[in-house]
């Protein structure tokens, strides 16, 4: 849905050519970035902003939980890697050929991704209206900003029609499903419990996501999706879960909160300067 109003699209104010000429990620202090037409300079990433504002316990649980599963983060940012560029050839209709080990996770996803009548990005703009959106690494993002020029940017998995609505899609790989509801129905420290509370938080996650992507197609791209969507892929099943236009609206005023907590982090601390005083 294109958006129709009296302002002027921001692709439409800047040199992309000599923006386009750098590559699109970089990173600083070795947290990831973007390089944005904004004056502000590079922008953080999606996953920076969630992670930086994540709170002191999550994080210490995350660091305890790494130390005592080495290297399986690192296996699953594998996994979800090859999954991804599956997403992306097939809509493409080119060869590919994901791994044995990882062709469970595939097996769902080609009718989920059967319902999309028509795409216009899938890890990349397909579109040539939207081709500023790519960088000379082949890396496509979208950036956004709040009112107070805080800005922030990422790189959408899925942007395409659904019954003819434009539908905004983030793919997961998980060993575990997730779930849309906190798992109040079983004991607690049990292990259904846990894996559901797992799923849970990733959901959760997940939906800032969307909304922080979701304000960035508006303000990027100059359109406006009708509906999101997760699709997890897990060894057993593919999970769709259905977000409607008003709960992203909702989900937009939680994105803005975490923002504002991430760049007044920055603020308190010199984190990012090189300069010992």
């Amino acid at each position: 849905m294109e958006l129709k109003n009296n302002e002027e699209p921001t692709n439409n104010i800047v040199d992309y050519y000599e923006l386009n000429s750098l590559p699109s990620r970089i990173e600083i202090n070795g947290k990831r970035h973007y390089n944005t037409p904004f004056y502000t300079g590079p922008a953080p990433s999606v996953t920076t902003i969630l992670s930086e504002t994540a709170s002191e316990k999550n994080k210490k649980k995350l660091e305890m939980w790494s130390k005592a599963n080495p290297g399986v983060k690192e296996e699953a940012a594998h996994r979800g890697t090859y999954i991804h560029a599956g997403m992306e050839h097939y809509f493409k209709k080119e060869p590919y050929t994901i791994p044995k080990e990882y062709e469970n996770f595939w097996q769902g996803m080609p009718n989920i991704l059967d319902q999309f009548e028509k795409v216009i990005w899938a890890e990349t703009p397909f579109l040539e209206e939207h081709q500023f959106a790519l960088a000379s690494d082949g890396v496509g993002r979208v950036w956004g900003k709040d009112k107070e020029d805080r800005a922030w940017a990422g790189s959408p998995d899925l942007i395409g029609y659904v019954n003819n609505k434009l539908t905004l899609a983030d793919l997961k790989t998980s060993v575990k499903p997730y779930s849309r509801y906190w798992p109040k129905n079983y004991e607690k420290g049990s292990k259904e419990w846990r894996d559901l509370l797992s799923g849970y938080m990733k959901f959760k996650k997940t939906l800032k996501q969307l909304a922080a992507y979701d304000i960035g197609i508006e303000q990027t791209l100059n359109i406006q999706v009708e509906q999101a969507a997760i699709l997890v892929s897990t060894p057993e099943k593919t999970q769709v879960f259905k977000i409607s236009r008003n709960y992203l609206n909702i989900l937009r005023e939680d994105w803005f909160k975490v923002v504002e907590e991430y760049y007044s982090q920055i603020e308190r601390c010199t984190v990012y300067s090189d300069e010992l005083i």
